[in-house]
């Protein structure tokens, strides 16, 4: 009934949702109304129902009263609970309290008992292990006494069994250590004999599968030493004999199988060729696998142990000190390389075999990996080595090079078929350079000049078939062997090059003949690089000048030494006296017969070395220095006797008659030394008149007007001729 009463149906019947606003009153009688209706409908509901309702309230009275009767009992129980059971709870707890305590010491007690009963045991076990001459048995019994020590029940510590048990195991576990190193000293030991420019090395190796053998081994890896005793073999291996093998002249010869004797001799400059190297490498190794390769435990050997430590340096050793070596300086040596790799890889499968090596991982052939780099830097190195070696030879081992005369022809054009433009470049080109710049002039070099440029050229066509990386290194060790030049040449042969013309001849000439080719040596080096892609720029022209700069600056410094020793011959005869003499003695004339053999003997040195232009400048250079300062010595006097004038017009024709002959051309006196026609005209005023003096002056448009200025002549004048009128006049004319 109540299910289908709908008190929302019932609300909106009584009030209307339309109206906005209603009144309380009117509507409370409406719903009190309803209620009452309400009721009654309960009541007949009540009534109707199949339910004794009045029974089922009795009923519930009734359970109400007995559970309240429950409630009091369980209080009461609570209350007996509390007032005699914890009672006895508390004293059940003390109890117990007491038991645990009790039962805590004698625990602590037991595990004390315990653990000197277990200290006991490992001492029995080490007792056993040193009577049936076991180190494994007695190790592995003091190595556990001392790890059970270390961390001992409580209380143990405070005991004084502790520390003396503490103290005796590791006295003991010292001892054992102490026996196990005397006796791998007995089993592996190296002696070496120093003698003059040799050195024996004994090494024995008394290893075997015997059970002494491995009981040793076994004690040393327990006790964590093995690994160090093999550590510092391999490292004694490494420095005494694997080191000396690389580098010297080494034998090894096996006596016995417990045995090997290994000869080192010392000799200069030598390094051992790789075949011989990796001969007494497998020598070596292949007696030490026979000893090492014992198995003393589970998949373990000596030979892997010293494996591992030795592999990776070892490989470094023969790369950098012996493999890098056989790299060849020259393309064709290298394309027949296979034979040395070859030779390597049987090496390393023999150093795999014997467990030296691991199969992966490490390989001999790395170096191979960068073998353009190492052939570049080995190729430069031996070229520049052998460019070294050309540079001390001796200079005056000569040569003739070079051109007598330019030819006049052009260069032919009919068999190229070019355009307009290309054919006027070409004209112009042709044009603006000089024909000398393209042929070097006949003269005399020293082979080793054209000995170090055959090298150079060698150098470029092997760059050409190589790769970028060495073709550029090869370029700049070109570079360098021209920058060594500069450097080694005039200091190997500096006493040389102060004392000897023709090694100064031949210097210059040579400096030219290399710095003529380097002008077009780029060019030759680019024609060769055609279908290249070049990332860096190839040029020898700022080379040109710098070599061409030191062929000049070691010819004028010499040129200089034989302009003093010209100047000092004149200085220290009479010559130089002339002011306070009246008469030349006779070094006079042998200081000026000095100078000329002077010259003649660089003639007869000079002539045909030089190119014919340079000696003629060279010796009309000398010559007119010294022609200069005969000139100066009579030209700053101020009075001359007419017995010295004499002595000096002969002195002065025997120059005019001897210097002519120190040129290949008699008249080239006359074209390139500057003051020759004054010599001559001097000698003219010493053994003339004043009458031939003014018609030599010939009012200022004579020779003697061209070569002589006014203030030398008039004091040339007075100095040789009295005060006289005529002198007086023709001084007057002179102006």
């Amino acid at each position: 009934m109540a299910e289908e009463y709908d008190v929302e149906s019932v609300i909106s019947k009584i009030i209307n949702a339309n109206e906005s606003t209603w009144d309380p009153e009117e509507i409370m009688p409406l719903i009190i109304k309803e209620i009452d209706q309400r009721k009654v409908d309960v009541r007949k509901f009540i009534d109707n129902c199949d339910y004794d309702i009045e029974a089922i309230v009795a009923e519930s009275d009734e359970l109400r009263i007995e559970s309240q009767d429950l409630v009091d009992e369980m209080e009461t129980c609570k209350q007996e609970i509390e007032e005699e059971a914890m009672v006895e709870i508390i004293q059940s707890l003390d109890s117990h309290d007491k038991i645990a305590k009790e039962l805590q010491s004698v625990n602590f007690a037991l595990n004390i008992v315990d653990d000197v009963i277990r200290c006991s045991e490992y001492m029995k076990q080490f007792d056993e292990g040193r009577e049936a001459q076991s180190f494994s048995r007695a190790i592995e019994a003091i190595d556990e006494l001392m790890q059970f020590i270390e961390t001992p029940t409580s209380g143990f510590k405070q005991l004084e069994l502790y520390e003396s048990t503490k103290n005796t195991a590791q006295l003991i576990l010292d001892d054992l250590l102490h026996d196990l190193n005397e006796e791998w000293e007995k089993m592996i030991s190296f002696s070496m004999d120093l003698q003059n420019h040799k050195t024996i090395i004994t090494m024995n190796i008394i290893l075997d599968e015997s059970e002494n053998c491995k009981d040793v081994l076994v004690a040393l890896d327990n006790t964590q030493n093995l690994v160090g005793k093999i550590s510092a073999f391999a490292r004694i291996l490494k420095e005494d004999v694997l080191t000396p093998i690389l580098k010297h002249d080494c034998s090894i010869y096996s006596a016995t199988d417990e045995t090997a004797t290994i000869t080192i001799n010392y000799k200069p400059n030598f390094t051992p060729p790789y075949n011989v190297v990796i001969a007494n490498m497998k020598l070596l190794f292949q007696f030490i696998n026979n000893k090492f390769n014992i198995k003393y435990s589970e998949n373990k050997t000596l030979m892997k142990i010293f494996g591992q430590l030795i592999n990776a340096d070892f490989c470094e050793m023969m790369i950098n000190d012996c493999l890098v070596n056989t790299i060849p300086n020259n393309i064709n040596d290298l394309q027949c390389y296979d034979k040395v790799t070859s030779d390597i890889q049987d090496f390393q499968y023999f150093l795999t075999v014997i467990n030296l090596f691991p199969e992966e991982g490490l390989t001999l052939l790395k170096y191979m990996d960068n073998i353009d780099v190492l052939f570049s830097h080995r190729s430069s190195q031996y070229f520049l080595e052998t460019a070294r070696s050309i540079m001390l030879k001796d200079l005056s081992i000569t040569m003739s090079i070079g051109v007598e005369k330019i030819p006049d022809e052009q260069m032919n054009s009919e068999n190229y078929s070019v355009d307009t433009y290309t054919e006027e470049a070409l004209d112009t080109f042709g044009k603006t350079l000089p024909k000398s710049l393209f042929y070097f002039p006949r003269c005399m070099i020293s082979k080793t000049a054209r000995e170090l440029l055959d090298l150079v050229y060698l150098i470029m066509e092997q760059a050409a078939q190589c790769s970028d990386v060495v073709c550029k290194k090869m370029y700049y060790t070109v570079r360098l062997i021209f920058e060594l030049y500069d450097a080694v040449v005039p200091y190997s042969h500096e006493n040389y090059l102060q004392t000897i013309p023709q090694y100064v001849a031949l210097f210059h000439n040579n400096c030219m003949y290399l710095a003529h080719n380097l002008q077009t040596l780029g060019d030759k080096w680019l024609s060769l690089m055609d279908d290249r892609e070049l990332d860096y720029s190839i040029g020898f022209l700022d080379l040109v000048q710098k070599l061409r700069e030191l062929g000049y600056k070691h010819l004028t410094m010499h040129m200089q030494q034989q302009r003093k020793q010209i100047l000092d011959n004149i200085r220290s005869s009479d010559l130089n006296c002339i002011v306070v003499k009246d008469v030349l003695g006779e070094n006079a004339e042998a200081a000026v017969r000095q100078c000329l053999r002077q010259l003649q003997l660089l003639k007869n040195v000079w002539i045909g070395v030089f190119p014919s232009n340079v000696f003629t400048k060279l010796m009309a250079t000398l010559v007119n220095m010294f022609v200069d300062e005969l000139i100066h010595r009579v030209c700053t006097v101020e009075d001359i006797s007419m017995e010295m004038a004499t002595q000096l017009t002969e002195i002065y024709t025997l120059v005019v008659q001897k210097a002519p002959q120190l040129f290949q051309n008699t008249s080239d006196v006359e074209t390139y030394v500057k003051s020759w026609i004054k010599l001559q005209e001097l000698i003219f005023v010493l053994g003339g008149s004043l009458k031939d003096i003014e018609n030599h002056w010939n009012d200022g448009t004579g020779p003697l007007a061209v070569h002589f200025n006014v203030e030398e002549l008039r004091s040339l004048i007075k100095a040789l001729f009295q005060n006289t009128q005529f002198r007086a006049n023709l001084l007057s004319k002179i102006k």
